[in-house]
């Protein structure tokens, strides 16, 4: 500010005289500045004095049409005798020295997240520097701040980065419904080195933390967030009751052939219905619904201890749907029952799924104390973060993995409310208009 002139140079104060629409290429805005004043860069002088002018192409946006903005650029002279610089050209706020403006970075950047930056420029018609340009960019801004903040649950889950057995371990809040932050590994040490970025009082808000089965991830989460409450998914346990029901299925269709009964085959192709709730089969009222409901027949009468097996899969379920209402006295005791029908069934399967459980015990009693907490949200970033990986055929480093995952799953800021908000649930080019907090 200076004799009460604003000398900061925005858009408004660009002057449009002539607009050039050419089919089949991209819109040509003729602009030109209408300050009177500008400000030396070395000396921050004033001056009104011009010396010549010249023409400078950038390509903006307007709204979501990519334009070209041909601009008149003024020379002026820097007239305070003491500085070095005899002469400088104008500046607008957001138009630096390359060939894009700051707004049409930050539009190619949000049109590029999750998608290959050479498909994109192909389709916009621009060079793929720019994208490379606008994508490192918002990278850079999303992994320059610290870690993102805690919320009251953390959901811990591993992902792969690449082959051959490179993972990750991704933090993330599934209340927010964003990636706090990632971990190279899959071991204590990750978790160690993610807790490390928060202090003592900011691991203290987190009450609940879910994990798959995973050792190391307890025993660090134990040491790292002692207030928190440790919860096992509940996606995990059921996956592992149904590896224990194949294994069973599997010795039935040996039984069964070597006995040579017609029924081994459809012992065999009652996979899939046997997986099936049981409640969730009786209200099918489909043909594939009736024909499920006939083969578990048939398979359970050709072999009884298949029939156990499945019996002991709908009593976890039932025992699961008790944890789920948050009943922890009723939850409590249906595993006591569960564990010991296993134990009693002389299921090879089920005893060590019984052992299995027992070593996690008192994490899967807080599935019901948290009231159904899982890692669901953190099972389907997985598979968005898989999808990541597809559209833009993988990351080289570890560097732009994290950038990327960190920049496109997490937070931004509504500039008009201060609304939080997760950056995947704005649609592709809206999200350019949000910041980054």
């Amino acid at each position: 500010m200076a004799d009460g002139i604003n000398l900061r140079l925005d858009r408004r104060d660009m002057n449009t005289f002539r607009t050039v629409d050419r089919p089949g290429s991209r819109v040509v805005v003729h602009v030109a500045g209408k300050h009177p004043v500008a400000l030396c860069p070395s000396c921050e002088h004033p001056s009104v004095d011009t010396n010549g002018t010249g023409w400078r192409d950038v390509i903006d946006v307007v709204r979501t049409l990519v334009v070209t903005l041909s601009m008149c650029v003024r020379r002026f002279v820097c007239t305070n005798e003491a500085c070095s610089q005899r002469s400088f050209d104008e500046r607008f706020e957001g138009i630096g020295r390359g060939g894009a403006s700051e707004r049409a970075l930050s539009f190619f950047a949000d049109l590029a997240r999750g998608r290959a930056t050479m498909a994109v420029a192909r389709d916009l018609g621009l060079p793929a520097h720019y994208l490379r340009l606008a994508v490192g960019r918002c990278r850079r801004r999303a992994t320059a701040r610290h870690a993102g903040r805690l919320g009251r649950h953390l959901a811990i889950d591993e992902c792969s980065v690449k082959k051959p057995f490179v993972y990750a371990t991704v933090f993330s809040d599934p209340g927010r419904g964003v990636v706090i932050d990632l971990a190279p590994g899959r071991d204590a040490a990750a978790i160690w080195a993610f807790a490390g970025l928060y202090h003592r009082r900011e691991r203290a808000q987190v009450q609940v933390v879910t994990m798959d089965g995973h050792n190391p991830f307890r025993y660090m989460v134990r040491i790292a967030f002692p207030h928190a409450m440790i919860v096992t998914d509940a996606f995990h346990l059921h996956r592992r009751v149904l590896e224990a029901l194949a294994s069973v299925r599997k010795a039935a269709y040996h039984r069964l052939a070597k006995a040579r009964l017609a029924r081994h085959t459809q012992v065999k192709s009652a996979r899939y219905a046997l997986a099936r709730a049981r409640d969730e089969l009786a209200a099918d009222t489909t043909e594939r619904g009736a024909r499920d409901r006939a083969v578990i027949a048939e398979v359970c009468a050709a072999d009884p201890p298949l029939a156990l097996a499945y019996e002991l899969k709908e009593a976890f379920r039932a025992a699961m749907a008790i944890g789920r209402r948050g009943d922890v006295a009723n939850f409590t005791i249906a595993l006591d029952l569960f564990d010991a029908w296993c134990r009693g069934s002389r299921l090879a399967a089920f005893k060590s799924l019984a052992n299995g459980l027992r070593s996690w015990r008192e994490e899967i009693i807080n599935y019901a104390r948290s009231g159904g907490a899982s890692n669901a949200f953190a099972e389907a970033l997985n598979h968005l973060i898989k999808n990541q990986k597809r559209q833009a055929h993988g990351y080289p480093s570890w560097q732009g993995f994290r950038a990327q995952i960190i920049w496109a799953f997490g937070e931004v800021v509504d500039p008009e409310t201060g609304e939080l908000l997760p950056l995947r649930a704005i649609p592709r080019g809206q999200g350019a208009f949000y910041q980054q907090p």
